[in-house]
């Protein structure tokens, strides 16, 4: 068993975020071994969280990367997926690697949170911090609940 886990060990790749692209050619290139899937659901069936590992894979397969990554989003990248695989693959490093494309490159830029950090470090919320930390844990949470939630 300690064999096996550390030849998945070794399916990690070593790569810079800022050097890839978000597409198809990119995770083939990282993790070739994922040409290799024969479609047997095993990886699906021995998630302990539910995911369908095989659907995500599929997903990866033709460049669907935010599919990837909202479908392995759960993962725990506990291995059992890659355990159990046949081809060897590592579902998980895949799935996180498509979240770290899909986080870097797909997802609208939030345009207010440069605008928030500056607010932060101005001081503009020192006086409300101090007053939320002298609170009550029932008095936070009652506050946490009744939030007005940004769009």
């Amino acid at each position: 068993m300690i064999e096996k886990r550390e030849k998945i060990i070794e399916k990690k790749a070593i790569y810079n975020l800022n050097e890839l692209n978000p597409d198809r050619k990119e995770i083939i290139n990282l993790y070739p071994e994922i040409l290799n899937c024969q479609g047997c659901n095993t990886c699906t069936l021995s998630c302990p969280q539910d995911i369908n590992v095989m659907d995500y894979i599929s997903n990866a397969l033709i460049g669907n990367i935010a599919e990837v990554a909202e479908k392995s989003f759960n993962c725990i990248m506990c291995g059992l997926c890659a355990d159990k695989c046949p081809a060897k693959i590592t579902p998980y490093n895949i799935g996180l690697l498509c979240r770290r494309l899909f986080g870097r490159y797909l997802l609208p830029k939030a345009n207010h949170l440069g605008r928030r950090i500056s607010e932060i470090k101005e001081g503009h919320f020192d006086i409300k911090i101090k007053e939320l930390k002298k609170m009550e844990k029932t008095e936070l949470s009652r506050l946490y609940n009744e939030r007005d939630i940004e769009a």
